[in-house]
C-alpha cells in the first residue's frame, strides 16, 4: 500500500481531508472518479484529474523502487530512502500546478456563468422581439379591420344619401303632379262655372 502523502500535489491538509473522505491510500485515490474527489473539499475537476493521474504514477512506480532496494545491499537502504525526505520541496511546483489549475477552473467557471447569462439575455431580447412583432401584427390587423368598419360605414352612408335624395326627388314629383291635378281642377271648376252663367 501506498501512502496519500506520496502522491504528488498531497500535503499533510489534503492527505487529512482525502482520508476523511475515504481516500486512505494512494491506490484508491488512483482508482477514484473525479466526480467522488469534487466532494473533498478545496478540489474541483481539474485538480482532481490532476490528483489521480498523480496517484497513478506514484502506484506504478512505487513497486519498481521496491525491487530495486531488494537487489541492493541493505546498506544503501538509506541513502535510497534520502529522496523520499526531500519529496516535499518537489511537491511544492506541483502544488502551484494545481493552484494554477484551480484558477484555470475557476476561469472556466466564471466563462461558462458568462456564456449562461449572454444566452438568457438573448432569449429575453428574442422573447421580447417576438412579443414586439406580435404585438405588431395585432394592431395591423386591427387597422385593416377598422378600416374595412369604415369603408362599410361609408358605402352605407353613401346609399342612405343616395336613397335619400331619390325619395327627395319622388315626392318633389308627386307634389308637382298633385300641383297639376289641383290646377287641372281649379280650371276645370272655372269653366263650369263660366258654362254656367251663360
Amino acid at each position: 500500500m501506498t501512502a496519500v502523502t506520496d502522491v504528488k500535489g498531497v500535503g499533510e491538509a489534503l492527505a487529512a481531508a482525502l482520508s476523511a473522505n475515504g481516500f486512505k491510500t494512494a491506490e484508491a485515490l488512483a482508482k477514484a472518479k473525479p466526480e467522488d474527489l469534487v466532494k473533498v473539499p478545496r478540489i474541483g475537476l481539474a485538480r482532481a484529474a490532476v490528483l489521480i493521474a498523480a496517484a497513478k504514477d506514484a502506484t506504478a512506480s512505487k513497486p519498481a523502487a521496491r525491487q530495486v532496494p531488494a537487489r541492493k545491499p541493505a546498506a544503501r537502504k538509506p541513502a535510497a530512502q534520502k529522496p523520499a525526505a526531500r519529496k516535499p520541496a518537489t511537491r511544492r511546483p506541483v502544488a502551484r500546478k494545481t493552484v494554477a489549475a484551480a484558477a484555470a477552473e475557476k476561469r472556466a467557471e466564471e466563462a461558462a456563468k458568462k456564456a449562461a447569462e449572454e444566452k438568457a439575455a438573448a432569449d429575453a431580447a428574442e422573447a421580447k422581439a417576438r412579443k414586439k412583432a406580435k404585438a405588431k401584427a395585432k394592431a395591423e390587423k386591427a387597422a385593416k379591420k377598422r378600416a374595412e368598419m369604415e369603408a362599410a360605414f361609408s358605402k352605407a352612408k353613401d346609399k342612405v344619401k343616395a336613397k335619400s335624395k331619390k325619395d327627395k326627388k319622388s315626392k318633389k314629383d308627386t307634389k308637382k303632379k298633385d300641383a297639376g291635378k289641383k290646377d287641372s281642377k281649379k280650371k276645370d271648376k272655372k269653366k263650369d262655372k263660366k258654362k254656367a252663367k251663360k
